[in-house]
């Protein structure tokens, strides 16, 4: 089995970095915290930060296959944003070409850059081996999820977060500059992009393909005074709006879960998006 604990931390020991770790030990129950790299497992990281003024905090899940970082302000920065950063970075100062592909639930912050440079977008159901697939293919300069799963051209057709972290090192060190004025200028850009996913938890898992049909029937004509653009129904049901935000629900693969996820310029417009998601997935 892969192993991620420590991994990023002795790379960076062989210079001149100083680096802490952080329940790198091995450890199959974790401490008692859930080992994905999101916000609320990643208290002791944020605070470990801001108390010893590190300049970033990095972190992988058991296996290494996701990423999440913590900026020296000690605050979490996402999927969403490593992957628009990096690919920003690979593009622009590294000059690399090709197509991006992310998964349905992933920001559009990726689309605007890449139409920025001329790039294809392709959108995939949620999972990384629909973006493997492609990588295999080649031709993909990028791909990734929301999940932190990130890859690039040349490297395994698979979620690499010891890779990300390290890309992400590098894009501090060409810039000079900290991870949160990275991501602010990212945004003064590229965004602004808000997120965030709600889990409905069900007692039994809902049929599919009758839940899609209900929700692309009486799809609304705007949702929270922004007029939705198109439907569609690659995985689960997506409505993207006028304003560049979107709004997607869709029945969890895995567990009986309803996931509602949702984009926007700002957090107020996130939240009645899956106020309104909720409503409706509710009903069907």
């Amino acid at each position: 089995m892969a192993r991620g604990g420590g991994v990023i931390g002795e790379v960076l020991s062989r210079g001149r970095s100083h680096v802490h770790n952080i329940r790198h030990e091995m450890n199959p129950g974790f401490n008692g915290i859930h080992p994905e790299p999101i916000e609320k497992h990643l208290g002791q990281l944020m605070s470990t930060i801001q108390g010893g003024h590190w300049d970033v905090g990095l972190a992988t899940d058991g296996d290494a296959d996701r990423i999440g970082a913590v900026d020296a302000l000690g605050r979490f920065v996402d999927p969403h944003r490593i992957f628009a950063l990096v690919l920003r970075y690979l593009i622009e100062k590294r000059g690399w070409q090709g197509k991006v592909v992310r998964t349905v639930s992933t920001t559009r912050m990726v689309d605007r850059i890449a139409e920025a440079h001329g790039l294809e977008v392709i959108e995939t159901p949620v999972g990384f081996n629909h973006i493997a697939d492609l990588m295999m293919e080649g031709g993909v300069l990028m791909g990734g999820e929301e999940s932190g799963g990130l890859s690039i051209a040349g490297h395994i057709p698979e979620g690499d977060g010891v890779l990300m972290g390290l890309l992400i090192l590098e894009v501090m060190a060409y810039y000079g500059r900290p991870l949160h004025i990275l991501i602010n200028d990212l945004l003064a850009k590229y965004g602004p992009a808000e997120y965030r996913r709600t889990d409905m938890k069900l007692r039994q898992p809902v049929a599919k393909k009758a839940m899609v049909k209900l929700l692309v029937d009486n799809a609304p004509a705007e949702i929270t005074g922004v007029a939705v653009e198109r439907v569609a129904t690659l995985d689960g049901v997506k409505y993207y709006l006028a304003d560049g935000s979107w709004l997607l629900i869709r029945p969890s693969g895995t567990e009986p879960v309803l996931r509602v996820y949702a984009e926007a310029p700002s957090q107020e417009r996130v939240d009645a998006l899956l106020a309104f998601g909720e409503t409706v997935a509710g009903l069907a």
